[in-house]
């Protein structure tokens, strides 16, 4: 049996996006079995961790009837769902689609090819995902009628404000900086619903199936983006570094239209300008900058510009 070492082995087994690739079939989503998203629902659990709803925690909340309470974190579990599609829609997908245009200077061959066609149908598979498992808690916990803009939330926003009056190349830089800070920084808050004990299995599970494939989108984005960024001029690397700046801080931006709907969902009423007073003064969750650090080490782009985004909304 050969001896070789890792780096006297052919290009292509030292390669990650070709490993990822070949490896497929075996582990994504989208080409296992699917959940029984009804056999997997207890109607006696809730549906999202009650830490993670801000509007129950806002001073002088009135406490909630059981039933208000539960419809509360079904709405919750709606809204994360919503986001999730949004992100996927709005974000990552267009980003997908742009690096596989000629005129955007990735890597570029077969591999990355293939790469990001499967990224492609990983996360329209997730919002698929979403559909399915919103549908079931909108059925089994009569909120059919709850809906939630695509625009209303904030990282959609962020990214309106970081183009705005940009086009061309400039504009694409943009979009692909703030799919980068997704798709490296994401793992760390769907851990906090995939590790949850004590919410739906249902909703556990998917959300744990959507974690493990973002763990492979980490690396196609930090490989293609990193690609994009040796190739860029001075000004060119600048944009990015903003646009990347600007995307991390707009995923960490507190949403407050979103959670007015939730919380009305239980018939509590609260005013936007309430959740952005709480909000503002409190630091939102952290998200796992490991990949992404990964690659900024990779660029020889110093970690503090990651470090002084801020925390909160």
């Amino acid at each position: 049996m050969s001896t070789e070492t890792l780096t006297q082995r052919p290009s292509h087994e030292r390669d990650l996006l070709a490993q990822l690739t070949l490896r497929w079939g075996r582990r994504v989503a989208v080409k296992k079995d699917e959940l029984d998203l009804d056999g997997h629902f207890d109607p006696d659990l809730p549906d999202f961790p009650e830490h993670l709803v801000p509007v129950l925690e806002l001073p002088g909340v009135e406490p909630l009837d059981r039933p208000a309470h539960r419809r509360v974190l079904a709405a919750a579990w709606i809204a994360y769902n919503a986001k999730t599609a949004a992100i996927e829609n709005e974000i990552i997908l267009p980003a997908c689609r742009l690096m596989l245009e000629d005129r955007i200077p990735v890597r570029r061959d077969d591999v990355s090819y293939t790469a990001l066609h499967q990224t492609i149908v990983d996360e329209h598979f997730h919002i698929l995902m979403c559909h399915n498992a919103v549908g079931v808690t909108k059925r089994r916990r009569d909120l059919g009628g709850l809906a939630f803009d695509p625009r209303g939330w904030a990282v959609v926003r962020g990214l309106d404000r970081a183009r705005e009056g940009l086009a061309g190349f400039e504009r694409d830089l943009v979009e692909i900086a703030f799919s980068l800070a997704a798709e490296t920084t994401i793992s760390g808050f769907l851990s906090s619903l995939a590790t949850a004990q004590d919410i739906q299995p249902m909703n556990r599970i998917t959300v744990d199936m959507h974690r493990r494939d973002e763990s492979g989108h980490a690396v196609v984005f930090r490989e293609l983006a990193g690609s994009l960024y040796r190739s860029l001029d001075g000004p060119g690397r600048a944009l990015f570094r903003d646009a990347l700046i600007s995307g991390l801080a707009a995923f960490r931006a507190a949403d407050v239209d979103p959670w007015v709907e939730v919380a009305a969902a239980g018939d509590l009423r609260i005013e936007p300008g309430q959740l952005a007073e709480w909000a503002s003064g409190r630091p939102a969750p952290r998200r796992d900058t490991g990949p992404l650090q990964l690659l900024l080490d990779d660029l020889g782009i110093d970690q503090s510009l990651v470090d002084a985004v801020p925390q909160g909304g």
